[in-house]
């Protein structure tokens, strides 16, 4: 029997088929780099239209709406739409292919609406087209400016910026699994939720840019430890006022700052595999 979960489950497994493939064609794991940075170009639409409720994604695979909202939101927007990206660039399709692939996926938007696996709201289909018609350009622009030995300092920072944020952000949602461990709130009036995430996101945006400006600009040692206690102090503030709120004892708002010492590691490595000399001028 296909369950609404199986077609989600099939798209993990094309956008992992189709990376996989177009590293190998390309042997260039600046295509890792490219994903994750189409990843975090969709992220903030995404999160404005999901708070907005355009849409609702509706796989099945958890018992919590909500959670199960998000997943579906990771499947397309970390997984299927970035390796369609990465599949454009890697085998440097032309246009006419760019708008069939973006058709496809307006197609696919409609189908599972259809299917009651997804449901729009205020959304409609053709905004999936139009939208990734841009994001394919932009995507294009990136790979573009990969391919300069050393391009200005700007669009380094920015792929730094847009590398860290996707890898951050899966982290917090594992261990956090929606809110088991903390939660954001502030004095509002209003979903609780949409609180939450909206809160949770701006914290991302200010630890991944302090974190791209340590890594990514030419500055003394003591400067990038600067950068450390300042991560500290933000997190002190979430937990003092309370913005930051445990649901699970044993946890505080400090522990946050592990995130960025285990997602800089992991960014250094990308970027020496994409042999991209973009961190520690």
């Amino acid at each position: 029997m296909v369950t609404p979960a199986s077609w989600y489950y099939v798209l993990i497994i094309i956008s992992v088929v189709l990376l996989i493939v177009s590293l190998i064609h390309k042997k260039d794991w600046k295509l890792l780099v490219l994903h994750l940075n189409v990843a975090a170009i969709i992220l903030p639409f995404e999160l404005v239209v999901l708070i907005l409720k355009g849409y609702q994604y509706l796989p099945g695979i958890l018992s919590d709406p909500r959670l199960d909202n998000y997943i579906g939101s990771y499947v397309s927007n970390s997984f299927i739409v970035p390796a369609s990206a990465v599949v454009i660039n890697a085998f440097s399709l032309s246009g006419r292919y760019i708008i069939g692939i973006a058709a496809l996926f307006t197609g696919i938007d409609w189908c599972f609406s259809l299917m009651g696996i997804y449901k729009h709201f205020w959304w409609k289909s053709i905004y999936t087209g139009v939208g990734l018609s841009v994001l394919y350009a932009i995507s294009r622009w990136i790979w573009f400016g990969f391919q300069e030995k050393m391009p200005a300092l700007l669009f380094r920072l920015v792929v730094i910026y847009l590398t860290y944020t996707p890898i951050h952000n899966i982290i917090i949602f594992l261990l956090n699994k929606g809110g088991e461990l903390f939660r954001f709130q502030f004095y509002w009036t209003g979903d609780s939720e949409k609180v939450h995430q909206a809160l949770f996101h701006v914290c991302l945006v200010i630890t991944a840019l302090i974190v791209t400006l340590c890594i990514g600009l030419r500055m003394r040692l003591r400067y990038r430890f600067l950068g450390i206690i300042v991560l500290i102090l933000l997190n002190w503030v979430l937990g003092e006022y309370p913005i930051f709120v445990p649901q699970a004892a044993g946890i505080s708002a400090y522990q946050l700052i592990i995130v960025p010492m285990i997602t800089v590691p992991v960014v250094i490595i990308i970027f020496s595999l994409a042999k991209l000399k973009y961190l520690f001028p």
